[in-house]
């Protein structure tokens, strides 16, 4: 028997509705959640002034670009952190305020304000940029940086900072001022104004923007003074209510160095690792130094993060200073002792056994001292205690050539207290044991590496090698060079295109000199022949006459007379140079005096044996030397004003390491051999050449071993 049940529970329809609003909230919540984990902010590149990181957008201004409508076109149109607009001129956009940005993305919004031009000082550009992104802006973004073309920027420490502060309310954030002492008192502001200095950044709050964005017309038109920064934290001062943050850490945070400008961050970037942005650097260059250098920091951070996360494995190795145990006594590292952060002692090196220490091995030591003191001083505010260096009174350092390096640190350092009751300060000493650990191989093809250090170039690599000779007289000479560079040509194979260009002066035995440049010609070897007569020799004029004929993607290589070379070499000069990248200065092997060499050394059939009573590597040489002409143009050439013999090379060496721009390989090069003859000093040279021609002819007489044994018989 079965009992149909007729009873029904009655549901209201306002309980319905909520229900089926309780089940619309949380698909809401639900797409909404995945959609933020799917999205990012427009990433428009990490500009030379940002660290390059995904926080941030960039405006600068020039030419007109929509970024209203790129920003609406987001997926769930969500605000981004922060906007970063730049404030240019159009002399500047392709040097300060594009140059990293071009070289790393290729695109960037680029917004020219109408009836805005770039008349000094910029307050109508300022006060225009701020109200263009006020009614353009203001609904993508919860903070807006205002900055200068000269400002480099971290990134991911700007972000992390904003995110510690309420975006909701009125913010304006930077480095107060008052005015230089010149201006001290002159600026009309009342004893509890201030304003926000421009050039290390100003960044405010939407709600900030917002207010402050109606009343920017009139604030123009009632100025007191000329500087734009003064005039908007003014403005912002008397319609929103904020002045500019009063704490001394933004000093810090927004870094401005007025002591250099010029100089500024050159050199010294000790302030970087604290701030979120340096100003002023008025250099490209220097700003890519100073990316780097932030990448760097970056990256010893990543890997100490990931050392520290290997420690807590449970099968992770106990830290120990023992990293290898030797077997025998070659294996064995020694230490070096390092005496005040000044004097090196040492043992096994050539300049032992004391020396200055090194500017690489000064650096290294700073920022591992600063790491260090970092580490110890986690959670100090908590704690209610810091430590701060004070100095090394002596240290040892080792290198593990496969493992890392080795640090034994002698330290006086301050302890101090700073909590009542008990504060006080200590001058304690300590030891600390430190070890830093090699990373992980990495290998790139020769095809992806010069991809990556030719990023910026848009000129196509010439594949000949063309070389550049100066010459003046020496007929036998050159008639031997001649002969090797057909022999070399005629084995180089396809890969080894080679051309020569003598820069020929007038001499007596100058017919000879023509006869061998035709046999080299019915050779099939390119020679192209630049006259210049009877005058004064000097090579730096001659080889920038040899260079001058090529075009600015032509790999050139400055050679001389008495050289001897292997098709090897040619080859390793050509991958050891790279166009807008790498320029190659070779350390050539420098035979000594026949005279002076052993029976065997005279009996070796050809001049490629390396035997120490045989010659020696030039390391104080750099005449020769490989480079596409438009790195030699970018470094200034040689000096065509040093005439005869010597000092054009070292300058132009000294130039291309300050150029900061291109990477300068040195290395011994054995496919290189300097044949030997004798040296003529002329006396009425300049003296610095003629202490330069004297140190060469000493240094090529013999070898030490030879010089001993000369000694040797007489006593």
């Amino acid at each position: 028997m079965r009992v149909r049940s007729t009873c029904r529970m009655p549901v209201s329809r306002a309980t319905v509705t909520i229900l089926l609003g309780i089940l619309f909230g949380f698909s809401i919540t639900y797409y909404l959640t995945a959609l933020k984990s799917l999205t990012n902010p427009i990433i428009c590149g990490p500009e030379q002034q940002i660290g390059g990181f995904d926080y941030l957008d960039v405006i600068s201004q020039r030419a007109d670009a929509d970024v209203f409508t790129r920003s609406q076109s987001l997926p769930g149109h969500r605000r981004g952190l922060i906007l970063v607009a730049i404030m240019t001129a159009a002399k500047y956009v392709d040097t300060r305020a594009y140059n990293e940005l071009e070289s790393v993305h290729e695109d960037m919004p680029l917004i020219r304000l109408k009836g805005v031009d770039d008349t000094y000082p910029p307050q109508k550009k300022s006060f225009a940029m701020v109200k263009w992104l006020a009614e353009n802006m203001a609904d993508e973004y919860d903070w807006f940086l205002r900055a200068d073309d000269d400002l480099y920027i971290r990134g991911e420490e700007l972000a992390l900072f904003l995110r510690s502060v309420d975006s909701s309310k009125a913010h304006i954030i930077g480095q107060a001022g008052l005015g230089n002492s010149a201006e001290y008192g002159l600026l009309a502001l009342g004893s509890t104004d201030n304003y926000c200095m421009g050039g290390p950044g100003i960044v405010m709050s939407r709600d900030t923007l917002l207010k402050v964005s109606p009343h920017l017309e009139s604030c123009l038109q009632h100025m007191l003074t000329s500087h734009e920064d003064v005039e908007l934290g003014r403005c912002i001062r008397k319609h929103v209510g904020v002045a500019c943050t009063w704490n001394y850490e933004m000093q810090k945070l927004f870094h401005n160095n007025q002591s250099a400008i010029k100089e500024s961050y050159a050199k010294n970037m000790k302030e970087l690792k604290d701030a979120i942005t340096l100003h002023p650097i008025k250099d490209p260059a220097v700003m890519r130094k100073v990316h780097l250098r932030n990448r760097e920091i970056k990256l010893r951070e990543a890997r100490a993060k990931r050392s520290l996360l290997s420690s807590e494995l449970s099968t992770a190795k106990a830290q120990t200073l023992v990293r290898m145990t030797p077997n025998r006594t070659n294996d064995l590292t020694p230490w070096e002792y390092i005496n005040n952060n000044k004097i090196l002692f040492c043992a096994d090196r050539v300049n032992c056994p004391r020396h200055t220490v090194d500017l690489s091995i000064r650096t290294e030591m700073a920022d591992t001292i600063t790491q260090l003191f970092d580490e110890f001083n986690t959670n100090a505010r908590q704690r209610g205690r810091v430590l701060q260096f004070q100095s090394l009174q002596y240290g040892y350092m080792r290198v593990e050539p496969t493992k890392g390096v080795d640090y034994v640190l002698d330290m006086l350092l301050w302890f101090k207290k700073f909590r009542p009751p008990n504060r006080t300060t200590i001058s304690v000493r300590r030891h600390a044991y430190v070890q830093q650990t090699f990373g992980k191989l990495r290998s790139l093809s020769e095809g992806v590496f010069r991809s990556n250090m030719r990023a910026n170039s848009t000129l196509i690599e010439d594949p000949t090698l063309h070389m550049i000779m100066p010459l003046r007289g020496r007929a036998a000479i050159f008639a031997r060079f001649a002969q090797h560079l057909k022999s070399i040509c005629a084995r180089g194979g396809d890969d080894l295109a080679v051309s020569l260009t003598i820069v020929l002066y007038s001499s007596e035995d100058e017919m000879e000199n023509r006869e061998t440049i035709e046999m080299l010609r019915a050779s099939f070897i390119p020679v192209t022949v630049i006259e210049m007569g009877d005058v004064s020799f000097s090579r730096g004029v001659a080889l920038m006459r040899g260079a001058e004929t090529l075009p600015a993607n032509a790999l050139l290589f400055f050679t001389d007379v008495d050289m001897l070379f292997t098709c090897d070499a040619l080859k390793r000069i050509k991958s050891n140079t790279i166009l807008n990248a790498q320029i190659y200065f070779p350390i050539v092997f420098s035979e000594f005096s026949h005279e002076s060499w052993s029976e065997n050394d005279k009996l070796l059939a050809d001049a490629f044996h390396y035997g120490r009573g045989r010659g020696y590597f030039r390391h104080f040489g750099y005449g020769l030397a490989a480079m596409y002409k438009a790195d030699l143009m970018d470094v200034g050439g040689f000096d065509t004003k040093i005439e005869g013999w010597g000092k054009e090379d070292v300058d132009l060496f000294e130039k291309a390491i300050k150029n900061g721009r291109l990477r300068v390989i040195r290395v011994p090069e054995p496919g290189l051999v300097h044949i030997y003859h004798p040296i003529h000093c002329d006396e009425n040279m300049p003296t610095a050449q003629k202490d330069m021609c004297h140190g060469s002819k000493a240094a090529s007489l013999a070898s030490i071993d030879t010089l001993v044994e000369q000694i040797a018989q007489y006593t």
